[in-house]
């Protein structure tokens, strides 16, 4: 077994003298190391050509990579690793900065604030906001500003369901909650009401206010178990005003159902009509 084990090692070696050698002229390849060596070389060569220089082998973007390049290999200086993570930081920041934050052209930042906290935090002196505060202020920018641009964007669905719930608000047999969530009682169940605890087993079939269908446990022939608490706020609400064997028309506003989330075929701020008819509470 060791025999044949060394002779397959022998061949695994061969093989890469002879591909490597292939793979230029200028360098001799005379023993396993060199072979080694040109193969790593490669390897790195082609990634940073693809990855960093878009192909460009002979203009200002590959000399400049060249000098960096010659000043690693040839410095033995241990914090030549610390600077190069500087420069490659300090452009990342200033094309971050310069982008705005998220990428959003308003919301463009300040070089020497974003250095000074850099500075600050790493020195690990007093800072006006802990780093907790800083992500949660940060996200809520982020969020913010994505809201704006759905809303922009998805406006006209937002007026269409408020302009549909409000007509619908008047209709006979409508009736609209504080919170704003609209039903209609098509059978009156006698059964008991579930708690925010409880499981329910129940069949719907959801559309958007033009009738387009989303969702229907009648079409899988199937019911659907699920937790009360687990749902949007229009049906966790509707679910604890029915009794078992009710089968209710709801129609729930935007905001108590996905808001500006997306939920394909779903777009932001649609206003939601379920029929919804609840068949039992699980154990």
């Amino acid at each position: 077994m060791k025999k044949i084990a060394f002779i397959t090692t022998l061949a695994l070696a061969a093989g890469i003298f002879s591909s490597c050698n292939k793979m230029g002229g200028e360098v001799k390849l005379t023993n396993e190391i060199d072979s080694i060596s040109y193969c790593y070389g490669v390897g790195y060569g082609n990634h940073i050509s693809a990855n960093y220089l878009n192909g460009d082998s002979v203009g200002s973007e590959f000399d400049a990579f060249m000098k960096g390049l010659d000043k690693g290999i040839g410095s033995k200086d241990s914090t030549l690793a610390l600077y190069a993570l500087g420069l490659n930081i300090g452009q990342q920041i200033r094309t971050d900065a310069e982008k705005g934050l998220a990428g959003d052209s308003s919301l463009i930042m300040n070089l020497d604030i974003v250095k000074n906290a850099l500075v600050t935090a790493i020195s690990k002196k007093q800072l006006q906001i802990t780093d907790e505060q800083a992500n949660i202020f940060l996200q809520s920018i982020v969020e913010k500003k994505q809201a704006e641009q759905l809303e922009k964007q998805f406006g006209e669905v937002k007026a269409e369901g408020e302009k549909f719930l409000a007509e619908n608000k008047g209709k006979k047999g409508v009736i609209t909650t504080v919170s704003g969530l609209q039903y209609e009682i098509i059978k009156e169940g006698k059964g008991a009401k579930p708690t925010a605890e409880s499981r329910v087993k129940v069949h719907y079939t959801g559309t958007l206010i033009d009738g387009t269908k989303f969702d229907s446990s009648i079409d899988r022939k199937e019911p659907a178990v699920f937790g009360v608490g687990q749902v949007i706020k229009g049906w966790t609400e509707a679910l604890l005003l029915m009794p078992v064997g009710s089968k209710w028309k709801l129609y729930i506003p935007q905001e108590l159902a996905y808001g500006a989330r997306s939920q394909n075929p779903i777009p932001p701020f649609s206003t939601l009509i379920f029929e919804v008819e609840l068949l039992g509470i699980e154990k």
